[in-house]
């Protein structure tokens, strides 16, 4: 319950806080440049809650958290009295529309920028990405990598981790091209190039270095229990701290992560768990119990878990001052930027499925992870994703910011407003495109998810 009420928690801040923050700096910029503001709504549709302020305007938030909106005063959308003509959105000049446009996905990046200055201040640990092991016959064998080798760059650019790493790699799906990575084992560097030719990432369920072939290096753990979650299954089936697990359904168990994925998979699924007590090896029935989360998917546990004591020879330990906080920050967002711009244009041309497309399922599921992974995980969760609301609303489809930008500029530099019927025929297709998109990608989100 703890569990699924911290998700929850989390989807609510993530909402407030990234759609909140992007109408808000609409609002505000509207009110700063004398443009009357109707209504200010985080959501669409039925209206939960609502009230006024002393100014008119209503606040709305509403029961489907799939955006917002700002409404002004707009002679496009109902009439406007004589005297309140200057407080009209379209009879302001082209600079002020502008100026309110942007101030939405501005805001956005100017958060991302906060947020990542401020877990580069806090800092952060993180694993030396060093390879375990490597697939025969596999993209990354055939390229001559090997494990315990330590990748220091890629395309020759230096990585300061896995997610890095990730990032990278991505950036080369569906071009069938050659990644260059750098290793380093005792004290020696070497350069291999992965032949991405043959190379098949999957669409709904990406694995980017299972795909290549590389698993992460990871320290042997005893496979000793030392931790029992109170009235878990574990507890009730009688393990205790000390047992050391042998088999299961008579199958050698070969680490720990092989059988909580095997757990996890299997919610309220009998097995047979073999342990050593006291040098005694002792059978013991175990029946697994599910946590759900709040779209109702069941996730199978039992309560055990190892002590992880990594060496401090795998940690990286990043941690910046205020002025390298910042500059760091601001080179993460131009990397993700790149990311975000890179595969939707990828997707566009057909380099990429449109399967990988996430929803707001998606990111309602990630939202509440990030959380219950910790502070700095969901810190860097909503600064991921303030950046990529900030660019996709930065591109040039009807309906959305970008949409609008695009329709100034074209009147400013013709010096006439576009005819109704172009608007109309324009507002339409973006419609359309819209409600595609957000299908597909619910689409995506039930197959991912389920």
């Amino acid at each position: 319950m703890l569990h699924i009420l911290i998700a929850i928690a989390g989807i609510l801040l993530t909402i407030f806080f990234v759609i909140g923050t992007h109408e808000f700096a609409h609002f505000a910029m509207a009110r700063l440049l004398g443009v009357k503001v109707i209504r200010f709504s985080i959501g669409f549709g039925k209206k939960l809650l609502h009230w006024h302020d002393k100014k008119g305007t209503e606040y709305v938030l509403a029961l489907i958290p799939l955006g917002g909106y700002v409404k002004m005063l707009d002679e496009s959308e109902g009439k406007v009295a004589p005297t309140e003509l200057p407080f009209a959105f379209n009879h302001q000049p082209y600079y002020k529309r502008i100026l309110i446009i942007l101030a939405g996905p501005a805001m956005n990046i100017l958060c991302a920028w906060v947020l990542y200055a401020t877990i580069f201040m806090v800092g952060f640990v993180t694993l030396r990405p060093i390879i375990g092991e490597v697939q025969p016959n596999s993209i990354a064998a055939n390229a001559g990598l090997e494990p315990k080798q330590e990748i220091i760059a890629l395309d020759q650019r230096p990585t300061s981790g896995w997610p890095s790493i990730l990032f990278r790699i991505l950036a080369h799906a569906g071009d069938k091209d050659k990644l260059q990575i750098e290793v380093k084992s005792a004290n020696q560097t070497s350069t291999h190039s992965l032949d991405l030719a043959t190379w098949q990432l999957d669409s709904l369920n990406p694995q980017p270095l299972a795909s290549l072939g590389i698993q992460p290096y990871e320290p042997e753990i005893p496979l000793t229990i030392s931790i029992i979650t109170p009235d878990s299954p574990a507890a009730k089936a009688g393990l205790k701290v000390g047992d050391k697990l042998v088999m299961l359904d008579k199958k050698p168990i070969k680490n720990w992560q092989e059988l909580i994925t095997t757990f996890s998979q299997n919610p309220e699924k009998s097995y047979t768990l073999s342990i050593e007590r006291q040098g005694k090896l002792i059978s013991i029935p175990i029946t697994t119990g599910y946590k759900q989360n709040w779209l109702g998917h069941k996730t199978g546990y039992v309560g055990i878990a190892p002590l992880i004591t990594l060496p401090k020879d795998l940690l990286n330990k990043v941690q910046y001052g205020p002025v390298q906080a910042f500059k760091h920050a601001w080179q993460q967002m131009v990397d993700l930027t790149y990311f975000n711009l890179l595969l939707l244009g990828k997707m566009l041309i057909g380099k990429i499925s449109i399967q990988s497309l996430g929803g707001p399922l998606t990111i309602f599921e990630s939202a509440g992870s990030a959380l219950n992974y910790g502070f700095l995980s969901f810190l860097s969760f909503l600064a991921f994703l303030s950046i990529s609301i900030g660019v996709i609303n930065l591109l040039p489809i009807p309906g959305l910011d970008g949409g609008h930008l695009f329709i100034y500029v074209i009147e400013m530099i013709i010096r006439r407003p576009l005819p109704e019927r172009v608007l109309d025929i324009f507002y339409r297709l973006g419609f359309v495109l819209i409600i595609f998109f957000l299908l597909q990608a619910l689409l995506n989100d039930m197959l991912r998810l389920y």
